[in-house]
């Protein structure tokens, strides 16, 4: 039986929507209170005036008479907005000014316009700003704030380094400005960033034309003198480097290959990477370079910024702790990757759209104190090795003391490179693969005579540059060129010697071979007979070399894949590929024999016994396995170094 206790929590709903009902009629009778209130003249009359250095609004009845209602102990209003374009995204930003009590000037900020309606962004002023309590005051503060700031400026600024269309014209932006625009150019970039700034190149004849001649001509000269600060093979990649960032997104297709740097410590390798980099603005230290402490997202970034310029990720060094070891690896993995096949991680905004992807539009250079791993990412670099006395340090001082004339070659080199687009445009595909069929030799990955390309190229390109600046002549320029062919030449030979010793498949076949060698794995005879195993311990599979020529051993997939990661483990070694990505390569370098259904095992007898099974029929594994024999050639050619 229903009380009159129920009866009054059954009605409560009703009598919450009357209450709702009665507060939205009387929110409509102030603002018809408002509207009635406006001046003759036609102009809003603003509801909102300072009274004992509060913010205040007036409150309308329906009367028609007006109520004072405090809102917060400070004014504030919009004096800027600006518009950051970095190419991919624009973002918006409030410049804010504020008076506490309406006397003391509060700090001026910058805020996301996203930010701006919550009012999270007061907490910057501090305590001592405070808000009136209500469900509706961060709304009428706001609406204050915007109602005081009717004529705040909007400026565009863009936020991203290297070649943009603006207004019809190719302009190079720089942290100062840009070369080749006749309009003024506002760039902003985060306080890391901001060092590379260009000095503006002379678009008439004054005096501070002059001086930029004179300032052009002796970074020209240092510049050149980058080249003889030690080995060539370390100097002149590198200095292809520098002139080949400005070229990045010109050509196509762009260059897929980053810069290694590796050495011990005190080689100088950071320091001649500072060098390199010192061409594009102040940079006389390690500070602000990008380093293996900044987030993977945060080099992105910064890769996606730094369009046509050139960024140096430093000190990639061992870690004692495995888990610091780990990520270094795996961001030196991810932005080598990144460079070389320009792409980027896919990126949500808050609705589950997609937002554009921060691929590299520059160049990378990445010092460290090893050699990266993966034979994939091997033939994404051109390595440089950096060892003890390869640079002379007297004059390495010596170019340091130079390095501020450095941004004006870049400077001159930007606008020559802007009157001849068309043209560099146009010869680049042709001669890209002139030059790539002439690095091509049979073995080589593909990517090595790619890169040798690339710098031949930025080399071509960057000694017709001097050259035209009557700093090195023709015949000093094609000896330049030849001198650097023959050193990127024996770079690739050297970087296939890298990626043949680091091939997993070498690796596994080696760990194979060790693991008999030490008597913890062993192959027995196929068919079975007595005494005629190899190695000891425990059984990996069977072999038979009857004839040499058919010889083969049939390996336990899970057996020899469980040693081997063993092996892995307790050696601290990284073996990158699951077994089944691993017996496929096999399959693909026709390292074992498959049936038509292109599986990688086999079924064979053993004992009488169906034992699924890996066919191994290469000569050369057989041979390192110790199935077969060398031949004296062979023997020779392996002891030579003995």
């Amino acid at each position: 039986m229903k009380t009159e206790k129920h009866k009054d929590k059954l009605s409560k709903p009703d009598d919450i929507k009357a209450q709702v009902k009665a507060r939205a009629d009387k929110e409509k009778q102030e603002y018809s209170g408002q509207e009635k209130n406006k001046q003759d003249d036609g102009k809003d009359k603003s509801p909102y005036f300072i009274k004992g250095g509060y913010l205040c609004r007036t409150k309308y009845t329906k009367e028609g008479g007006e109520v004072t209602v405090p809102l917060c102990n400070f004014s504030a209003r919009i004096t800027e907005e600006n518009i950051i374009d970095d190419g991919q995204d624009s973002q918006h930003l409030f410049t804010i000014e504020g008076k506490l009590f309406d006397k003391i000037p509060l700090q001026k900020i910058e805020i996301p316009a996203d930010k701006f309606q919550g009012l999270t962004w007061v907490s910057k002023w501090g305590s001592r700003c405070c808000l009136e309590p209500g469900q509706t005051i961060r709304d009428f503060i706001r609406h204050a704030v915007q109602k005081a700031s009717p004529d705040a400026p909007v400026s565009t600024h863009y936020g991203h380094l290297g070649w943009r269309l603006i207004n019809g014209q190719w302009c190079y932006l720089h942290a100062g400005g840009a070369i080749g625009c006749a309009e003024n150019v506002s760039v902003r970039l985060t306080k890391e960033l901001e060092r590379y700034t260009l000095p503006p190149f002379p678009l008439t004849q004054t005096e501070s034309a002059n001086l930029f001649r004179d300032n052009e001509k002796k970074g020209l000269q240092t510049s050149l003198s980058f080249l003889d600060i030690g080995n060539r093979a370390v100097t002149m990649p590198l200095w292809c480097m520098v002139f080949l960032a400005p070229l990045t997104t010109i050509l196509n297709p762009m260059p897929n290959f980053s810069q290694y740097i590796f050495g011990q410590s005190g080689t100088f390798k950071t320091t001649i990477a500072i060098l390199a980099i010192a061409h594009y603005g102040n940079f006389t230290g390690v500070d602000g370079l990008s380093n293996f402490e900044d987030t993977k997202g945060m080099l992105e970034v910064r890769g996606f910024k730094l369009k046509d310029s050139l960024q140096v990720l430093d000190d990639y060094h061992p870690s004692s702790n495995r888990k610091a070891s780990e990520s270094k690896e795996a961001i030196a993995q991810a932005m080598i990757r990144a460079y070389s096949n320009r792409t980027a991680r896919g990126r949500l905004n808050s609705d589950l759209t997609e937002k554009g992807r921060y691929e590299p539009r520059g160049m990378m250079v990445m010092t460290a104190e090893e050699q990266p791993t993966l034979e994939s990412t091997l033939a994404r670099v051109c390595i440089i090795e950096v060892t003890e006395g390869a640079i002379d340090r007297n004059k390495l001082t010596a170019i340091q003391k130079d390095a501020a004339s450095l941004p004006y070659a870049m400077s001159s080199y930007i606008a020559w490179i802007r009157d001849n687009m068309a043209e560099i445009r146009e010869t680049f595909p042709a001669r890209f693969r002139e030059l790539r069929e002439r690095a091509a030799t049979e073995g080589f990955h593909k990517k090595l005579p790619e890169q040798a390309a690339f710098m031949g190229f930025a080399l071509e390109t960057a000694t017709s540059f001097f050259n035209e600046k009557g700093v090195l002549s023709n015949d000093a320029g094609a000896a330049l060129v030849s001198e650097g062919w023959e050193i990127f030449r024996k770079l690739a030979a050297r970087q296939q010697q890298r990626i043949s010793a680091d091939d997993p498949v070498a690796l596994f076949f080696n760990i194979l071979s060790t693991l008999i060698t030490l008597g913890q794995a062993r192959l027995d005879r196929h068919p079975h007979r007595e005494l005629s195993t190899i190695g000891t311990g425990e059984l990996i599979g069977w072999y038979n070399n009857d004839n040499p020529e058919n010889a083969y051993m049939l390996l336990m997939p899970e057996v020899i894949d469980r040693a081997v990661r063993k092996y892995c483990r307790d050696s601290d070694i990284h073996f990158p590929f699951s077994k089944d990505t691993f017996w496929s390569m096999l399959k693909n370098r026709k390292i074992i024999q498959t049936k038509n259904d292109g599986k990688t095992g086999i079924k064979a007898s053993i004992n009488n016994i169906k034992k699924h099974v890996l066919k191994v029929i290469d000569a050369d594994v057989l041979r390192q396995c110790g199935v077969l024999k060398l031949s004296d050639t062979e023997e020779e050619e392996t002891n030579k170094d003995i």
